[in-house]
This record gives structure tokens, sequence and C-alpha cells, in this order.
């Protein structure tokens, strides 16, 4: 072999071993890749996820360090995580970090999706104003748009939910056979369903379930909805309790399964009719790809509106009454500075809602415990003892 062969082999060789080396590198950047959702603004709040591949509970509380120390000024980082073993123990657990209950839910989609050896950070700057239940669509809307970029869940194995759905129209409502019979059925009407091999009651969208309750059956049966309960711990994103109403003793039945809900992360919601049941699985189903707007009250920009929304969060005051103020006095300001007397001319301003309104402008917003009658007493002996001394 000649010195210039020798020498294109040794380039051969030294290229190839170049190209092993970032073929490796490659790897292994792209299992540390790191992926982030679009964000959402809602009222001036700001929803962004952040998600990677990791392999330790040491590498993901790193992460949610690093994106800790990257989004400065926000006002959350809701963590979660779920990683398996090599023994295939899996270890999750989230993090609310200040935003109750939040953690959670990720960790319950992680576990819907199947997704192992990944971590979820969901970033929020809050804006100055209240959301409500709508914030937690928002952190679970980011959640499964990063695990869908990154291709983070396990394909390998369907959901939960879908995987006993197949043959199904996703636009109809799934209905479990043990629910033939139920005059609910009768009131769904402008959504089609079919019966079906789930576990639920009912399934109204992807990752929406509903158990059916009627109180007076539970009242038979109250181990009933323990076990249909336990069956969808882990399934499931919106795990909703569909309860009839059906007895005229109901409270004690209700505060007892509003607890049962809260341990067991359903939400419960209350119908007084069969019909009104159906409305409410049928209003899931319709609602299941819409944006949240849709649902959420519109309030105008108009300062009559403003008035109105302020004032009648003020007990008895309805919208009329804010019209005849807002007529009467011009603004606010003037509403404030009015006499009882100025207030009680107005029609349909009484004075039991002129004193509600007194209190609301006067009093702090701070309410004080009232000391009970039995301290009360007690400190009249201690004074007592104080004089004879």
């Amino acid at each position: 072999m000649t010195e210039h062969e020798i020498r294109i082999n040794e380039e051969t060789a030294t290229t190839a071993s170049n190209q092993q080396v970032t073929n490796t590198e490659t790897n292994n950047n792209t299992s540390l890749t790191l992926f982030h959702s679009s964000s959402i603004i809602d009222r001036k709040s700001k929803f962004v996820a952040h998600a990677k591949k990791v392999l330790s509970k040491e590498g993901a509380e790193s992460f949610w360090r690093e994106v800790q120390a990257t989004e400065k000024g926000a006002t959350h980082n809701i963590l979660a995580f779920r990683i398996q073993l090599s023994d295939g123990t899996i270890i999750e657990e989230y993090n609310d970090d200040g935003e109750t209950y939040a953690g959670n839910r990720v960790l319950t989609l992680l576990k819907t999706l199947d997704a192992k050896n990944v971590v979820v950070v969901v970033t929020r700057w809050f804006g100055g104003q209240l959301l409500g239940p709508i914030r937690f669509d928002h952190i679970l809307k980011c959640s499964r748009e990063v695990l869908d970029k990154g291709s983070l869940i396990n394909t390998n194995k369907p959901l939960t939910s879908i995987n006993k759905r197949v043959g199904y129209s996703t636009n109809s409502i799934i209905v479990n056979g043990c629910q033939r019979g139920n005059p609910v059925l009768q009131f769904i009407r402008n959504v089609p369903w079919e019966f079906g091999d789930i576990v639920p009651d009912y399934v109204v969208g992807q990752t929406t379930c509903a158990l059916f309750l009627s109180l007076r059956y539970h009242r038979l049966h109250p181990e009933y909805i323990y076990n249909r309960m336990d069956k969808l711990v882990h399934s499931y994103v919106l795990r909703i309790l569909l309860v009839l109403v059906d007895t005229d003793s109901h409270k004690e039945s209700i505060r007892e399964l509003t607890k049962i809900c809260v341990i067991n992360n359903f939400t419960m919601i209350l119908s007084w009719s069969s019909e009104e049941a159906g409305r409410y699985l049928e209003t899931y189903k319709v609602f299941e790809h819409k944006p949240p707007d849709l649902i959420m009250e519109k309030i105008e920009n108009d300062y009559l509106s403003k008035l109105t929304h302020c004032m009648t969060q003020i007990r008895f005051v309805n919208k009329t009454d804010v019209v005849t103020l807002a007529s009467t006095f011009g603004s606010l300001k003037n509403i404030m500075e009015a006499t009882p007397e100025d207030m009680s001319i107005c029609p349909g301003i009484g004075e039991q809602k002129v004193k509600k309104i007194q209190d609301a402008f006067e009093q702090p917003f701070s309410v004080l415990k009232k000391r009970s009658s039995k301290h009360k007493e007690k400190e009249i002996v201690l004074n007592d003892e104080q004089d004879i001394l």
C-alpha cells in the first residue's frame, strides 16, 4: 500500500469517527431538547408550558429551577413529572407553586396520557384579575400542546379514555350499558349518543367522563359511589359526578357527596330533573372543542356596564336599581356621596337597599369575628374584680 493510500484511509477513518461522535451528540441533544407551548393570554394573565425528557427526580427538579430562574417575574411555575425506573417503579410528583390544585391536574393529565420520563412546568404571569376555574383549562391546554409538540406521549399504549372508544363516533356521547332505562337518555336530543363498553356512565369528551347518581339510590346504597370512583382514579382529566336530586331531604347527602368529590377530584353538578341532567351532558359534549370565551360572561366596556357589574355585587341591588341610581346621581362618586334621604327618593330604592349600599361604601373590607357571649361575660367578671380591688 502506497503512502498516498495510507493517508486517504486515515482521513476516511477520522471522518467516520467524527461523524459517529456528531451523531451521538445529536441523539443526546435530542433527549435534552426543551419544548415550549404557545402562550395563552386571558385578561392579561399569561400561560406558557415547558417540557423535556428526564430520567430522574433530580433532573426534573433541576429543570424546574432552571425555568424559575429563566422566567423571571412569573407568579407561578407549576411542576409535574412522571419517571419510570429500571425496575418498572414509577415516581410521580407535583408542586402547585402557589397555584392551588394546578399541579395535581397536570399530573393527572400525564397519567391519563401515560407519559413517562417527562417533566412539565407551566408558567403563569398573573394579570391582576382573578380568572376562576378557567385558569385550569388554560394550564391543561398548554401542557397538552407542549407534550404533543415534543412527542413526549407514549404512543405505544393507547389512552385509557380513548382505548375503550375504538370504533365509536367522536361526535357521540358514549353511554355505559348500565344506563339502559335511565330517563336521562330521553332528554339527550341535540347530540347523538350510543352504548359502548366503557368504565364511567358517560364519556362526553376525549378526556371527560361523568358518573350518574340518584340521591334516592345513594341513600339505599351509600357504598356504590365509592366503588365507581375507585375505578376512575387515574383515568380522565375531568371527572364529573352528575347528581339527580330526587328526594326532599337532600342537604346531608349533598354535603357528604361534596366531601367525597373534593377528596377524589371530581366535579359535582346537581340537577333537579332528568331533563336538566340531559342538558348538562349535551352541553359538555357541544363545548368539547369550543374556546372558553364562548361561555364566559361578557362585560361591556361602557361606564354603565362597569357600574352595573360593580353595584350588583351588593346584596339586594339589581340592574334596574343601578340604572335608577345612575340616572339620578350620574356617577359612582355622586352615589357614594349621596345621603340616605336622597337615595330613598329614588323609585325602587327602599330603606333596606339604602342601608346595604351605605354599608358597602363605609364599612371596612375585613370582617372581624364577633366575640362569643361567654367571652364577653368573662371580661365583665374581670372588670368587676378589678373595680373591687
